[in-house]
């Protein structure tokens, strides 16, 4: 599997379009507090916005479900700001094979959950794909403001 190439997941189409948003998201959790906190930046199809958003998750279990919960958070965002050509990036190699590899058996129920979730909203867009990236690369983690984050 290619890093630079995204994998489709759903969409009413089934051809790529020209142009798509890019949505990259990003999870945080921390161990001592139990905070957990979703982050997502979209630049729009047209490229002329680029919006941001953070937000707190309850009862998360660790770093892996807040990655979930990212890129589900991540594409009801994209939805609501009327973006139906989404291309998603996450650095959580889980969460990216998780959804790439749709009978791929999951462990836990909240990533059963934020699966089933996601692919149900994929659904609904024109053009859903995903793809894996660096987390050097990954720019929504910057809204989380820490130095060193824990994971």
């Amino acid at each position: 599997m290619r890093a630079d190439i995204f994998k489709r997941l759903g969409g009413m189409n089934t051809h790529q379009p020209r142009f798509t948003a890019l949505l990259q998201t990003d999870g945080s959790f921390n161990h001592y507090t139990k905070r957990s906190r979703v982050a997502m930046i979209l630049r729009t199809e047209t490229h002329k916005y680029t919006l941001k958003h953070m937000e707190t998750i309850p009862d998360a279990q660790d770093s892996t479900e807040t990655e979930w919960a990212s890129v589900n958070r991540g594409l009801l965002f994209a939805l609501e700001n009327n973006e139906q050509n989404i291309h998603i990036e996450n650095d959580n190699m889980s969460v990216i094979l998780g959804l790439m590899l749709p009978d791929k058996p999951l462990k836990n129920e909240y990533a059963k959950y934020h699966r089933y979730i996601i692919m149900n909203t994929v659904a609904k867009t024109y053009w859903t794909a995903i793809r894996w990236i660096p987390r050097e690369l990954n720019t929504s983690d910057k809204l989380f403001g820490n130095k060193r984050r824990l994971r």
